[in-house]
């Protein structure tokens, strides 16, 4: 059989016309195993061929097993009615009733789970091929779980079954992965400490009240704990932004200090107390409560040290934070908590920008400020007022200090507090004046109903949550699970929270707004506290942007500034800081909010599905297609594992990862989430993973389903049915191969999609290695080095290499790459040390160098019984390696046969399993190999590399899972920008919807601005192409014309290299083009700035409501001429190319036709370009008015420095061809002299 397992019991059965004898039946039913009859019975060793005839006769009487899985004294006990021999009994009688030889064999089971050949045993089969993973005696005892989750068990090769019967079970190992040791033997063995939980099970599983592990759904204290205490499936390790990442907003953060110890908090709460004393008394109240909160990164961390000041520093500027509030105590001049304001003012090499919160309200032992308990009291002397000022001045002298149009930025928490506080700041205002010559902008708390600045005589507010956002919110007490009965607190849910905030119109005065990555005082209050319940890292980016979004609308004296409450409040549950359970999910998140990175839920992010992150071909696909689809075209995706594996930290460097089990019922509602937020299409890659199939459609979430199986392997897993009805239910169906298609019954599948994968790691091939390598192995010149890669075991046919190394009688050297099947080694082991000790026969195992042995290597053979289209052939014939494989075994037979065809490669394919044509053909192309220069195999690799290149695999795979996801190149025309390169190139790498293709377009610079461009791709891991020029072209339309001819996408978005835009800019006007597919292009409007980055306008609208009136006031959509006729007769509104995107095609002709007039146009030419474009049937142009484009102008631009008389003639050439070829109406040729006119008084002409 292909799969490896082993069919045949006896050579020669009796014949059909004798009748057995009762011996006879025994020993060919396969079920009486004599080698272990003797080992597990020594005394007996001395019978020599009688044993059958002993265990028949003598045997089973005395409790002898004849196999391991045959247990005569329990079958006699189970089945009372069976007299005589147990076995004879169970071979001739008992499988076909379904009765088991030993209770965790399950003959029934395990004929509707595997193949077993007419005439066969169930139990002979399984006795035959035991050392197989893949079966099971019993569907509640997995072996190959147990060896991946125990490696001293397969390091030891030991049978995984056996193990657990004898040891296994007393030292609490799983059986399978749902079954809880622990948990079976508290509840159901307690008093029964020798027993095995599992046998427990199989006896008692139809009893309601048993489980083999806690229920799903029920909900402990401890279970709380241990969950919280743990990565969670929305953990993400550091995403820094880089440095040129551009900020939409001054966002800062709250800055506790309470994190070392002081003399008055060792008085009033006990030696020692830092806040972290507050936080080791956190526990669950109810179902779901996040608690205990645990830090990651940083530890229970003391506030004394500057290196932990400065890393807190570098953490928050990577998260797009300006800076820290500090919060500031004064109590009659007594400062505390201070230390690390000091020590940040003691090391100024500390990059880290502050300002103050003076936190003026009483201390209290009820944690509330109330004028209850209290521990030191505010009183607001006026004798106090000169040392109170000094103070902060000290601080503001300091050049980190945040400042606000130079003004420095002071906050109070509670002015309600202080006596007459407009008095009492006006006073504190002049002494600023007087002793400081500074004019500090007050910003008062919003909190206990204290909200209008102007009430206060103070400059501004900001928002404090969760005082004023929990108003007009329902508590949500009613609908928790309490697991306190003493619990009194008030519970809130987020996200209602976050609509309401987000909801709040704007106000008179200025106003700082305010997120909250979360809420829960807890700790500090115990029972009694306020709870803003269900924060998820996407909820609070949500609403972080959407505060970010208003500043940007309205600023707080001139700029726009956000907070966050706060950066390392642990005991109140609002920190930043990563932490165990969401790592630094809620840092990732407040940078992509400050920035706009991702923070769209557009229709193009996508899930990349697999059942593991186990080293193997399928994962490290998935792995490479998620890395492909990130670093080429800019895709937000996440990883949705059913699995772990060792895999996962590599995983996560490239995006997210969650694990969601199949059995969990919170898979469904996590995948309900992820649909809402944008994530609608899905990769689901292998049958392994085709499980999740229905829950997939149950949300409405797309998928293109990838399988990697064929048959054998699919059947070994039980995962036939499952294949057959996710392709079914998927959007489509992609195999690497047409005989894969064949072998798996879906050539005719209507959804099926034949896409052969590329090759994700190109070797690079070294004469030198090469001869360093073959030294090591002892070859000599004219050795055959044959390779052969990939996981060990009888599928890939190891077994099979390792009989190509003996037959060739040890004349040519074997090599395997690659993890081996524990199982198969202890079967082989014996062959193994003879071959390994040969000399030429070498298994250097997981290798990472793998270019270096393919340089080393001669022939590949590919020995797989069964491989759909394996990543270790293609890594070979991009080395240039000739292959040898059999026939029928996946798509890389074919594969080598198209490439025979073209003459360009000699492959050899031999009969399917033929060892003996197999070896002739590695003599035969190892010859032919040998006498190949290692220059012309290098051409040969270079040339099969760039025909089996993983990008346009992924870029199909891509297109098919999003398929109405437009094709778009961005291309950057650049001459000497390397000022403006980078942050240019930054607003493309951030935009919010994937793009094709990113092409740089260099008109023979003069400065670096190559070395800008490589040097910022590489930071950003974005894959771009530069095209550089030989010499100027001097023309921005010959680059434009340059630029749509080297562009693949049927859209072309002409980014000019010192402009900038929005990372919505794109998804925004798409958005809109899906609408009018008829559009030929579709432009937004623009804000300005200088050639320094300083604002200009905030828009265009002004300008062109000259012209248009309020047409450009809304979105809209124009058929071309009506456009020409309102916008582009009297001048040109399309006033920045970088704000438009261009079908390509129609774009390239309409230049081509124009060609002739763009040789003499300066200023006018793109305003030509628009004319030509426009002017066609059934064209249309879509507008967006937001000024989602940022146009740099500079004072020595074209529009500047042209000759004014030059300038005003292309106006009226411009006219005139407008007005002869579209009719307009005589009030237009009114504007077109009126707007002549009004030029040449502004040239004074």
């Amino acid at each position: 059989m292909p799969d490896g397992l082993t069919t045949c019991v006896r050579s020669s059965p009796p014949a059909a016309s004798a009748r057995p004898t009762t011996l006879q039946i025994l020993g060919y039913s396969g079920t009486f195993d004599a080698a272990y009859y003797l080992k597990t019975n020594p005394d007996l060793k001395n019978l020599g061929t009688a044993v059958l005839r002993h265990y028949h006769e003598c045997g089973w009487k005395e409790g002898r097993k004849p196999n391991a899985f045959f247990d005569p004294r329990w079958y006699l006990s189970q089945y009372r009615d069976v007299l005589g021999d147990p076995l004879l009994h169970y071979v001739t009688h008992g499988e076909k009733e379904g009765r088991r030889p030993i209770m965790w064999f399950d003959p029934t089971w395990y004929n509707q789970t595997y193949t077993v050949p007419e005439g066969m045993l169930a139990l002979a089969h399984y006795l035959l091929n035991r050392h197989t993973q893949t079966l099971r005696p019993i569907a509640e005892f997995d072996p190959a779980f147990y060896l991946k989750a125990y490696p001293d068990v397969a390091a030891a090769g030991i049978d995984p079954l056996e193990h657990y019967m004898v040891q296994g079970f007393r030292e609490a190992r799983q059986p399978f992965e749902a079954f809880d040791p622990v948990y079976y033997r508290k509840n159901y063995l307690r008093h029964q400490p020798d027993s095995n939980p599992l046998l427990h099970y199989l006896e008692n599983r139809h009893k309601p009240s048993v489980h083999p592990a806690s229920p799903q759904g029920e909900v402990t204290v401890f279970r709380e704990v241990r969950r919280r205490s743990a990565p969670g499936p929305l953990f993400e390790t550091t995403q820094p932004l880089p440095e040129s990442a551009i900020r939409r907003a001054r966002v800062l953060a709250y800055y506790l200090p309470q994190y070392h110890a002081t003399p008055e908090n060792n008085a009033w709460w006990g030696e020692g107390f830092t806040e972290w004393t507050n936080t080791s008394r956190a526990l669950p109240r109810f179902a779901d409560h996040y608690q205990p909160r645990i830090p990651r990164d940083l530890g229970h961390y003391t506030l004394t040290s500057p290196e932990l000041l400065n890393r807190q520093a570098s953490m928050a500027k990577a998260a797009g934070i300006e800076g820290f509030i500090f919060y500031f105590y004064w109590f009659n001049r007594k400062r505390l908590l201070d230390g690390p304001l000091e020590m940040l003012l003691a090391n100024p090499d500390i990059d880290l920008p502050f300002c103050l919160m003076w936190a003026n309200e009483n201390w209290s032992r009820r944690w509330d400020g109330s004028d209850n308990d209290i521990l030191i009291a505010q009183d607001y002397r006026i004798e106090d007022d000169n040392a109170l000022i000094d103070c902060f001045a000290r601080h503001m002298r300091d050049p980190r200090y945040i400042k606000v149009q130079g003004r420095p930025l002071l906050m109070v928490y509670r002015p309600g507090t202080i006596p007459d506080a407009p008095q009492a700041f006006e006073r504190w205002r002049r002494l600023f004046r007087k002793r400081h010559h500074l004019n500090p902008i007050f910003v008062m708390g919003q909190a206990f109903n204290a909200e209008n600045p102007r009430d206060f005589g103070v400059d501004g507010a900001i928002e404090f949550p969760p005082h004023k956002v929990v108003s007009n919110c329902s508590l949500i007490n009613e609908n928790v699970q309490l697991m306190d009965e003493d619990f009194r607190g008030q519970i809130y849910d987020y996200s209602d929270i976050v609509e309401n905030t987000l909801r709040q119109p704007p106000t008179s005065y200025p106003l700082i707004r305010t997120a909250a990555p979360s809420w829960d005082n807890d700790a500090r209050r115990q029972g009694q506290g306020l709870v803003l319940h269900g924060s998820t890292p996407e909820l609070y980016e949500r609403w972080l942007t959407g505060l970010v979004n208003q500043a940007q609308k309205e600023r707080f004296f001139g700029d726009p500034i956000v907070c966050i409450n706060a950066w390392n409040e642990w005991a109140e549950g609002a920190y930043l800081e990563p932490d165990v359970h969401f790592g630094s999910a809620y840092l990732n998140a407040t940078a992509r909010a400050c920035t706009g990175f991702k923070s769209s839920l557009n229709r193009a992010r996508l899930l990349l599905i697999g059942h593991d992150a186990f080293p193997a071909g399928a994962q490290r696909l998935l792995l490479e297609t998620g890395r492909t689809l990130r670093k080429s075209f800019g895709v937000d995706i996440r990883f949705i594992l059913l699995e772990g594996g060792a895999m996962i930290d590599e995983y996560r460097r490239v995006a997210p990862v969650e694990i969601l089990s199949l059995t969990s019922p919170e898979t469904s509602r996590r995948l309900n989430a992820l649909e809402k937020e944008g994530f609608q299409q899905a990769i689901l890659n292998s049958a392994a993973s085709s499980p999740l199939a229905p829950k997939l459609v149950q949300t409405g979430i797309r998928y293109t389903f990838l399988i990697h199986e064929l048959p054998n392997i699919l059947r070994a897993r039980n995962l036939g049915d499952a294949m057959v009805k996710s392709s079914d239910l998927a959007h489509s169906v992609v195999l690497p191969a047409q005989i894969v298609a064949q072998r798996l019954g879906l050539e005719n599948h209507p959804k099926l999609k034949i896409l052969p994968q590329g090759l994700y790691h190109p070797p690079s091939l070294s004469t030198a290695v090469r001869r360093e390598f073959r030294q090591e192995l002892g070859l000599i010149e004219t050795d055959i080095l044959v390779l052969g890669a990939g996981y060990a075991d009888i599928r890939k046919g190891f077994d099979l290499f390792l009989q190509l190394w003996r037959t060739s009688q040890h004349k040519e050297h074997f090599i395997w790459l690659g993890g081996m099947d524990p199982t198969l080694k202890d079967g082989l082991r014996s062959e193994l040390d003879l071959a390994l000790t040969s000399g030429t026969f070498h298994m250097p195992g997981h290798v990472r160098n793998m270019s270096d042995w393919l340089s080393a290597a001669d022939v590949f053979a590919l020995t797989s019984r069964e491989d759909p289209y394996p990543s270790v052939a293609l890594e070979a014939l991009g080395a240039g390696l000739p292959c040898v494989t059999f026939k029928g075994s996946g798509g890389i037979p074919d594969f080598l046969e198209s490439l025979n065809s073209k003459g360009s490669s000699e492959h050899l394919i031999v009969p399917f399993g033929d060892i003996n044509a197999m070896l002739r053909a590695i003599f035969e192309i190892g010859r032919q190999s040998k006498k190949q220069s290692f220059l012309q195999r290098k051409k040969t690799a270079k040339k099969l590399q760039d025909q089996i290149h993983f990008r346009p695999y992924a870029e199909t795979l891509l297109y098919h899972a999003v398929p109405k996801l437009p094709k778009i190149s961005v291309v950057v025309p650049s001459y000497n920008y390397a000022r403006y390169l980078d942050s240019r190139l930054v607003s493309i790498f951030t935009q919010t919807l994937p793009v094709l293709e990113i092409i740089v377009l260099d008109d023979a610079s003069t400065d670096n601005s190559i070395d800008v461009a490589q040097n910022i791709a590489r930071e950003w891991q974005r894959e771009i192409r530069i095209i550089k020029g030989r010499k100027s072209s001097g023309s921005v339309f010959r680059q434009w014309e340059k630029a749509l001819k080297e562009a693949r996408g049927e859209w072309v978005w002409i980014a000019e290299a010192d402009d900038l835009c929005d990372p919505q800019f794109l998804e925004k006007l798409f958005d809109a083009l899906q609408q009018h597919p008829d559009a030929t292009m579709a432009f937004s409007d623009s804000r300005s700035i200088d050639a320094n980055g300083a604002p200009l306008t905030s828009s265009y609208r002004n300008y062109c409501s000259e012209t248009a009136g309020s047409i450009l006031d809304h979105d809209g959509y124009f058929q071309g001429r009506d456009f020409l006729k309102a916008c582009l007769s009297e001048r040109n509104l399309i006033l920045n190319v970088s704000g438009a995107v261009f079908r390509r095609d129609q774009m390239r002709a309409a230049l081509s036709r124009c060609q002739q007039d763009l040789r003499t146009l300066s200023i006018a030419g793109d305003w030509r370009i628009y004319l030509e474009l426009l002017d066609q049937d059934e064209t249309g142009i879509v507008y967006i008015k937001d000024a989602l484009n940022i146009h740099r102008r500079h004072t020595n631009s074209a529009t500047h420095i042209l000759n004014k008389n030059r300038h005003i003639n292309e106006i009226k050439f411009m006219h005139k061809i407008i007005s002869d070829r579209i009719k307009l109406p005589d009030q237009k040729l009114i504007e077109q002299e009126i707007y002549q006119k009004k030029i040449m008084r502004q040239f004074e002409l």
